[in-house]
């Protein structure tokens, strides 16, 4: 009794489901079409041989192994041909409707029907998919779809083959032809904003490129570059504008595609963030740019399936390893990081939404239909955000090593007690203003009775004079010229333009009197003299050696007779 009461309750079950699998679907008018997934009473059977025929299908022994369809087929699942039943009502005495896939990634698509109930076909069988050209896709759709053109009211029979190694899901949506037409022009209309603003961003960082010659720009196009190419190839608008007659590459470029994206997508990660102070996680990132190349040649081999399982290993351990660096890296003050974070939660907030959608947590068609390219051109606008934040960063930081090479550079030319310069920065200087080849003028003073200063007053007494001196010197000359200190209390000056002998000669007695004034130091006054020792290039020398050689034995020769000054080869 027990085993009898088990067999009526199993044949109720299963009385109650085949009629729950026999209910038609009722046709509506619905703005974003009707996914017949949602209703429950989408049909499926897996072809495991991928041989059976349309007339092996509407066989009763094979109408008797249709189930009900899942939610979500993914490709892993879908290799195999999938055959769909869909059984339509139409009450109205006319319609005009169309059955569409919810994905542009399947390789072979293939509607038989309509049929009605004395099981006659309406229409010819529709034959498309990646596998074909974009010319077999009826009302030059992107989607691949059937035109459903019903005479009166009754119950319709439609059967879909699809098959599709890479499709994200295996569904079908009813629509009125009308809605669906209006629909899909307001999706190319989004779709064009979107492609748009990545068109803007990528000859924008071109330019830039052209400017900065930084490889991060490099990285950013590609990744720009290939996102839109990838969008545009799973909307369909790829097919249908760029490569709709060559499907050899249809098929391939939606694996290919994101390859090459991820490729660049990590290389930028790495060159932006600047991963290599993270060895193990540059290491990482290095591997998944690596794997994401492999994928791609992959996807050119026809290996469709593995090459996109390999990209969405990529893509996921790659956003999250990118997000671990950029945190650290934002730790450690790298500011334009938190830009970089921001890109990928936008990203991701996007991909989240549309599973969401798909799991019927949320009803949003809009964003199943838009969401990835929503979270690709927003993270692409917050990419270049923080690149240029990178850049502006990176030139603040080299115009704050070149103030600081360039105040070095100058202090160690500079003679640190005077503020003149030194023997190294008259050397720096005076290389440029004798390489014209035109007249100057050398002279070469020494203090007279400095020594007697220092050993009676100290040094300082000292150092106050030689600041003093130093002064006045710079004070009596032309902006042009040149004063220097040699070290100890011996002075050069190097005129920038040439002077008869007679102003040389007058220009030696001012620095003379300028110098011999009393400096006052504690309140004594303090004063020494100076010997001036006069060479003119280019009779006298054409280098600052050759010159300082004769001013020098100019100047002896001026402490020797005690002129105060003396000009080389003159007669004493």
């Amino acid at each position: 009794m027990k085993l009898l009461r088990a067999c009526l309750l199993l044949s109720l079950l299963v009385g109650h489901l085949s009629c729950v699998w026999a209910a038609s679907i009722v046709l509506d008018t619905h703005r974003q079409g009707l996914s017949l997934s949602a209703t429950g009473q989408l049909l499926w059977l897996a072809d495991d041989s991928g041989k059976l025929t349309l007339d092996e299908i509407m066989d009763p022994a094979h109408e008797s192994r249709f189930q009900p369809a899942p939610h979500m087929l993914r490709h892993g699942e879908s290799a195999r041909p999938y055959w769909f039943k869909v059984q339509l009502e139409q009450r109205a005495e006319t319609g005009d409707w169309v059955l569409a896939t919810q994905t542009t990634a399947l390789k072979d698509v293939r509607f038989y029907g309509p049929f009605d109930a004395t099981g006659r076909t309406l229409a010819p069988a529709v034959h498309t998919g990646l596998s074909q050209p974009f010319a077999t896709r009826p009302l030059v759709s992107e989607r691949y779809l059937m035109r459903l053109q019903l005479p009166g009211p009754g119950t319709y029979t439609v059967y879909a083959r699809l098959v599709g190694e890479t499709a994200p899901l295996l569904a079908l949506s009813a629509w009125d032809t009308a809605e669906y037409l209006q629909w899909r022009q307001h999706k190319r209309l989004f779709d064009g904003i979107c492609y748009g603003i990545l068109i803007a961003l990528l000859v924008y960082n071109l330019v830039l490129a052209g400017i900065f010659r930084d490889a991060t720009y490099g990285f950013y196009i590609g990744q720009c570059a290939f996102a839109l190419l990838t969008l545009a190839s799973f909307n369909g608008h790829a097919a249908h504008y760029l490569w709709g007659h060559w499907p050899w590459w249809q098929e391939r470029g939606n694996v290919v595609l994101p390859g090459l994206w991820l490729i660049f997508g990590t290389l930028f990660a790495r060159s932006f963030l600047d991963t290599r102070r993270l060895p193990g996680l540059d290491r990482l990132l290095l591997s998944l740019a690596l794997l994401a190349a492999l994928a791609a040649l992959l996807g050119l081999g026809g290996q469709f399936s593995t090459a996109q399982t390999l990209n969405e290993i990529v893509s996921s351990a790659g956003a999250l390893l990118a997000a671990v660096a950029a945190v650290v890296i934002l730790r450690s003050g790298f500011k334009p990081a938190q830009w970089y974070l921001g890109g990928q939660a936008l990203l991701f907030l996007s991909v989240l939404g549309v599973v969401l959608v798909n799991w019927n947590v949320i009803d949003a068609p809009f964003l199943l239909a838009n969401g990835l390219q929503i979270g690709v051109a927003a993270e692409m606008v917050v990419f270049a955000i923080a690149l240029s934040r990178r850049i502006s960063g990176l030139r603040t930081s080299q115009t704050a090593l070149r103030l600081h090479a360039a105040h070095l550079a100058e202090a160690a030319a500079t003679d640190p007690l005077t503020g003149l310069a030194n023997r190294s920065g008259l050397a720096q200087k005076s290389t440029q203003m004798l390489a014209d080849g035109a007249a100057h003028a050398l002279m070469l003073l020494d203090l007279d009775r400095f020594k007697p200063i220092n050993d009676a007053h100290g040094h300082d007494a000292g150092d106050a004079v030689l600041r003093a001196v130093a002064a006045r010197l710079q004070a009596a000359m032309r902006a042009g010229d040149i004063v220097a200190r040699l070290g100890g209390d011996e002075f050069v000056i190097l005129l920038a333009s040439p002077l008869p002998d007679d102003q040389l000669e007058a220009l030696a007695r001012r620095l003379e009197a300028a110098v011999r004034q009393p400096v006052d130091f504690q309140g004594q006054a303090l004063t020494v003299g100076a010997s001036t020792g006069i060479a003119r290039s280019p009779q006298d020398g054409r280098t600052l050696t050759e010159l300082m050689r004769s001013a020098d034995q100019a100047m002896y020769q001026a402490k020797q007779s005690g002129s105060g000054h003396a000009f080389w080869g003159a007669v004493p």
